[in-house]
């Protein structure tokens, strides 16, 4: 009798690179993907994409989509691959953790506010019509930065090779990319960086922390007597 059941439609070797993969960042991956190649295959197009979907001076005179088309487009084939290897990585973990409203909101929210402001330093301080090709580099290191906040001291297995703290892992990626961006003199790219960074790092706890410190601050000012009412007390802590 003839075996009808589903076979998988995966590959064993494939398996484990995609149970990494949610829906959300399949769908970034493959954007950022269709982006890096519309580059590679339409080369009549680039000039175009260059002019109007990157970060550049067109962004102060009425193309504000830029910084969210800026974030899946990269016309270096590093900057493409390191950013899909990036979300492929840590993308999934963050998402399963905090939810696909949180993860998509942080890569974008985060990317596009620190393409703004690397774009602006750009135009404004740098001067000169300066074109940024950060594609998805700023909201990557924002899903990072959420991933050191979320896992802290846990260890990561990093690429099957070793095991490392992944927020030890993360401020070193970081700490990397900034020394580039300075040696570079990329001042606007340091900006960014450090937008992105700042965001997530208040976005994953910051907000959570200054609360808790307010609702301390507010029960040591006052002493809770006997029958359930308040008086203010004398005594600061």
């Amino acid at each position: 009798m003839a075996d009808f059941r589903r076979r998988p439609t995966t590959p064993n070797w494939a398996q484990p690179l995609v149970q990494r993969l949610t829906p959300t960042v399949k769908a970034l991956i493959i954007a950022l993907t269709l982006g890096y190649f519309l580059f590679v295959l339409a080369p009549p197009l680039d000039s175009w994409m260059v002019t109007h979907l990157l970060v550049g001076p067109n962004l102060w005179h009425g193309e504000v989509w830029q910084p969210l088309t800026a974030l899946f487009l990269n016309n270096r084939f590093t900057g493409w691959i390191f950013s899909v290897i990036g979300l492929w990585w840590v993308g999934a973990y963050v998402e399963r953790t905090r939810g696909q409203r949180f993860f998509l909101g942080l890569f974008l929210g985060a990317g596009v506010a620190a393409n703004v402001v690397a774009g602006a330093l750009g135009y404004f301080v740098e001067g000169g019509p300066i074109v940024r090709s950060d594609g998805a580099g700023f909201a990557l290191t924002a899903i990072f930065v959420a991933f050191a906040r979320i896992y802290g001291a846990q260890p990561a297995q990093i690429w099957g090779a070793f095991s490392m703290r992944a927020d030890y892992f993360t401020w070193i990626l970081i700490g990397f990319s900034l020394l580039v961006s300075l040696a570079n003199r990329d001042f606007a790219g340091c900006a960014g960086e450090l937008v992105a960074v700042g965001l997530a790092f208040f976005v994953t706890g910051g907000l959570a922390n200054l609360q808790r410190r307010r609702q301390a601050a507010k029960r040591s000012r006052y002493t809770v007597l006997e029958g359930g009412k308040q008086r203010k007390s004398t005594t600061w802590n």
